[in-house]
C-alpha cells in the first residue's frame, strides 16, 4: 500500500513538472513570435532569424523633353512602272542591246522594232486614196462652175423670151400681130424657163458634190495618219529612264498588244512600303486627324547586305486610303530620296527603317524595368523599406516607359529595377545616385564609412538632423545672446562656409560639436549588385534554376523555344549569359529578379565553382549551316509567329524549310531589328 502511493505521488510530482516545463516554453515561445510580429512579421522565423536586405538603386523622376523614335520594318515598291507591249502586231523584228534584265534605260531609248513592211504599204496606199481623194474634190468643183456658167446662160434667154413675149402682147393688142405668133412667143419663154430650172438643178447636185468630196479628203487624209502612226509604232521607246526587269521575248516571235515583253521601274519613284499601328498613327497625326500632317517627314533605311550595311534616306509621301484587314495596320509610302544609278535597290527589298515622333515636352521617363505590366512602382522610405504606387503609363518606347499620375512628381525617387524578391515592406539597402548634391554626400559619406566628428573643411552642407541638433546645442548652451543670434541664423541656412570658425565653441563654450557628426559604420567592400549575368559560364543554383525555370514556362514564349530553353536551364549551367539576353526585353522575362544582389565573397564562391570551358551555342555568325530538324522547326516557328510583313516571311520560310543556312550573316539583324530571338534556338551545351 505504502508502494502504491509513492508511485503515485512521484507520477503526480512528475506530471506537474512537465506540464511547467511546457507551460514555460509555450510562454517563451508566444513571447518570442509576439515580439516577432510588433518588429512588422519579418524576422524570418518564429525566433526572428536575419532578415534579408537587397542592394537597389534609385533614381529620381525628371521632367524632360522626349523624342520617341519609330522603327520596323518595310519593303521597297515602284511607284512608277511601265509595261513594254507592242503598240502594233506583227513580227518581232529586232530588239535593243540594251533590253536585258536590270539594265539602265534612258528615255526615248528605242526598245524592239516590229517588221514594218506591211505598215509601209499600208502608208503608200492611203497616201494614193488621198491624191485621188483631191483630184475628185477638184473635179466637182470644176462641175460646179460649168452648170453655174450654163444656168446663167439660160436665165439671160429667159429674160430676152420675156421680153419677146411682152412686146408680142402689146403687138397683137393693136392688132399687129396674130394670135398664132402670141402663143408661139409664149411657147418659147415656157421653153427657156424649163431648161433654166433644169440648170439650176445641176448647179445643185454640182454643189452637194463639192463637201462629198471635201469630206473624202479628209478621210483619206485620216486614213494617211493612221498608217503613218501604225508605221511609227513599230518601234517601241523607252517613256521614261528606268530599269528593266521581267524581260521575256525572242526574236522572230508573232507578237500583239496584249503580249508583256518586259517592264519599266522609275528608279526616280521608288518607294519604302510600310505599316503604322494605330497607336504610332495617333501620335504622329494628334488630334486633328490630318493624315497629310505625315507628308515630308523624313525617314532613314538601312538596307543589310551581308556585312554590309547601306543607309538611304527618304521622305513620307502619303498613307493608304484602306486598312489592312489581315494586319490591322495602315499603309504608309516613303519616296526615296537623292537615288541614281549607282545606288538604286531592287525592287522587294527588306529594309530597316526610323523616323522621330514629335517631340513629347515635359513628361517623365522612366526605364521599362522599373515598372510593372499594371503601372505599380517602388519607393523606398526613410526605413529603407519598400512601399508601391502606381502610376499611370502613357506609353512604352523600347527600354523607355513615360508614365504620369498623381504619385508623380519631380525629384521623388524611385526603385530603379524590379526583381521577384521585392515586395511591400522589403529591407533594401538603396544607391541615391540621382539625390540632390546634400543628401549625395550623406549617402557617399555613409557608404564608404565616416569617423565622425565635427568636419575641419567647408563648405559643408548640414542634413536636417545636423542642423537641428547644432541649434538645439547652441540655444542650449551658455553663450551670450549675441553671438547667438549670429550662430543659429547661419545654421539655419544649412551650410557651414567655414568649419574653422565654430571649431573654438568645442573648448570655449563646452559644445560637443562632435555630436552631431556621428561616426558611420563603413560599408562592406565589395557587394555584387546583382541582375542576370553577362558573361559565363553561369554555374546556377537550385534557387536560381528554378526561378529561371518558373519565369521562362510562365511566359508568352512559343512552345518551340521553351522546349529549348528549359533544358539547358534544368541542365544548371547557362554556357553564354548573353544569348539569353535578349528575353529580358523581347519577352519581357525578368531575369534580373532571379538574381538578387549577394555579398562578393559569396559570388566569389559561386564563380570559382564554374566549369572552365562550355560550348557557347548561340545563332551561327558563319556558314554554311545544316539544321537538325528541331533546330528548322524552331526557327520556323519564331519566324511564322513574328511581326514580319508577309513579303519577307515568303523569303525566310522556304528558305529554312530546306535545312541549310547559307549565310546566317544575312538573317543576324532579325535578332534586333525584328525582334527574333535566334539564339534560343541553339542553346549551349557542356564541353
Amino acid at each position: 500500500m505504502r508502494t502504491t502511493f509513492r508511485a503515485l505521488l512521484g507520477f503526480v510530482l512528475l506530471l506537474l513538472v512537465t506540464v511547467g516545463i511546457g507551460f514555460g516554453g509555450f510562454r517563451m515561445v508566444q513571447g518570442r513570435m509576439d515580439s516577432n510580429q510588433a518588429s512588422g512579421g519579418r524576422g524570418g522565423g518564429f525566433f526572428g532569424a536575419q532578415e534579408p536586405t537587397y542592394t537597389v538603386d534609385l533614381l529620381a523622376f525628371e521632367r524632360a523633353d522626349y523624342t520617341p523614335m519609330i522603327t520596323g520594318f518595310g519593303s521597297i515598291t515602284a511607284g512608277r512602272t511601265a509595261e513594254l507591249r507592242p503598240l502594233v502586231p506583227g513580227l518581232l523584228q529586232a530588239t535593243s542591246d540594251g533590253l536585258i534584265e536590270g539594265a539602265l534605260i534612258r528615255a526615248g531609248m528605242p526598245m524592239f522594232t516590229v517588221d514594218s513592211f506591211s505598215y509601209d504599204i499600208a502608208v503608200k496606199d492611203a497616201s494614193i486614196a488621198l491624191r485621188d481623194a483631191d483630184a475628185r474634190l477638184v473635179t466637182a468643183r470644176s462641175d460646179l462652175a460649168v452648170e453655174q456658167s450654163a444656168l446663167a446662160l439660160a436665165q439671160d434667154q429667159l429674160e430676152l423670151s420675156e421680153a419677146e413675149l411682152a412686146r408680142q402682147q402689146e403687138l397683137r393688142a393693136q392688132d399687129i400681130v396674130s394670135d398664132a405668133a402670141l402663143d408661139n412667143a409664149r411657147n418659147a419663154t415656157l421653153s427657156i424657163r424649163s431648161s433654166v430650172d433644169a440648170r439650176a438643178a445641176s448647179v445643185a447636185r454640182a454643189q452637194a458634190a463639192v463637201p462629198t468630196a471635201a469630206l473624202a479628203v479628209e478621210r483619206a487624209v485620216l486614213a494617211l495618219e493612221r498608217a503613218e502612226r501604225d508605221l511609227a509604232n513599230t518601234v517601241l521607246s523607252a517613256p521614261f529612264d528606268g530599269v528593266v526587269q521581267n524581260v521575256g521575248f525572242a526574236l522572230g516571235r508573232q507578237v500583239s498588244s496584249n503580249d508583256v515583253l518586259a517592264r519599266l521601274v522609275d528608279f526616280q519613284h521608288l518607294e519604302l512600303k510600310f505599316q503604322l499601328s494605330d497607336e504610332q498613327l495617333g501620335s504622329l497625326i494628334g488630334a486633328s486627324g490630318n493624315r497629310r500632317a505625315l507628308q515630308g517627314l523624313p525617314v532613314t533605311l538601312n538596307w543589310d547586305v551581308g556585312s554590309q550595311q547601306l543607309e538611304y534616306e527618304a521622305e513620307i509621301d502619303r498613307t493608304a486610303v484602306a486598312i489592312s484587314e489581315n494586319q490591322g495596320g495602315i499603309d504608309v509610302f516613303a519616296r526615296l530620296t537623292g537615288i541614281n544609278p549607282a545606288n538604286v535597290p531592287p525592287v522587294g527589298a527588306f529594309m530597316a527603317y526610323s523616323f522621330p515622333e514629335p517631340t513629347i515636352e515635359g513628361v517623365f521617363a522612366v526605364p521599362a524595368v522599373a515598372v510593372s505590366p499594371t503601372g505599380a512602382m517602388f519607393a523606398v522610405s526613410d526605413e529603407n523599406r519598400i512601399t508601391t504606387f502606381s502610376v499611370d503609363v502613357e506609353r512604352r518606347v523600347g527600354d523607355l516607359t513615360i508614365v504620369s499620375g498623381d504619385a508623380v512628381e519631380e525629384g521623388k525617387s524611385f526603385v530603379a529595377r524590379r526583381f521577384i524578391q521585392l515586395g511591400e515592406g522589403s529591407k533594401v539597402d538603396p544607391n541615391r545616385p540621382e539625390v540632390p548634391e546634400g543628401e549625395m554626400g550623406e549617402a557617399v559619406a555613409q557608404a564608404g564609412g565616416s569617423p565622425g566628428g565635427f568636419p575641419t573643411e567647408g563648405p559643408v552642407e548640414l542634413t536636417e538632423s545636423q542642423q537641428s541638433c547644432l541649434i538645439d546645442l547652441v540655444q542650449n548652451s551658455s553663450l551670450p545672446a549675441t553671438p547667438k543670434s549670429f550662430i543659429i541664423p547661419a545654421l539655419e541656412s544649412g551650410t557651414i562656409a567655414d568649419p574653422s570658425r565654430m571649431a573654438g565653441m568645442k573648448e570655449r563654450a563646452g559644445i560637443d560639436l562632435d555630436s552631431c557628426f556621428p561616426a558611420v559604420a563603413a560599408a562592406p567592400a565589395v557587394i555584387d549588385p546583382g541582375g542576370f549575368p553577362t558573361e559565363g559560364p553561369v554555374e546556377l543554383t537550385e534557387t536560381q534554376k528554378t526561378c529561371l525555370i518558373d519565369l521562362v514556362e510562365n511566359s508568352s514564349l512559343p512552345a518551340t523555344p521553351k522546349g529549348f530553353i528549359i533544358p539547358a536551364l534544368e541542365s544548371g549551367t547557362i554556357a553564354d549569359p548573353g544569348r539569353m539576353a535578349g528575353l529580358k526585353e523581347r519577352a519581357g522575362l525578368d531575369l534580373d529578379g532571379c538574381f538578387p544582389p549577394v555579398m562578393a565573397e559569396a559570388a566569389a564562391a559561386v564563380s570559382a565553382s564554374a566549369p572552365a570551358a562550355f560550348d557557347p551555342g548561340g545563332f551561327p555568325t558563319e556558314g554554311p549551316v545544316e539544321l537538325s530538324e528541331a533546330q528548322k522547326t524552331c526557327l520556323i516557328d519564331l519566324v511564322e509567329n513574328s511581326s514580319l510583313p508577309a513579303t519577307p516571311k515568303g523569303f525566310i520560310i522556304p528558305a529554312l524549310e530546306s535545312g541549310t543556312i547559307a549565310d546566317p550573316g544575312r538573317m543576324a539583324g532579325l535578332k534586333e531589328r525584328a525582334g527574333i530571338d535566334l539564339d534560343s534556338c541553339f542553346p549551349g551545351t557542356k564541353a
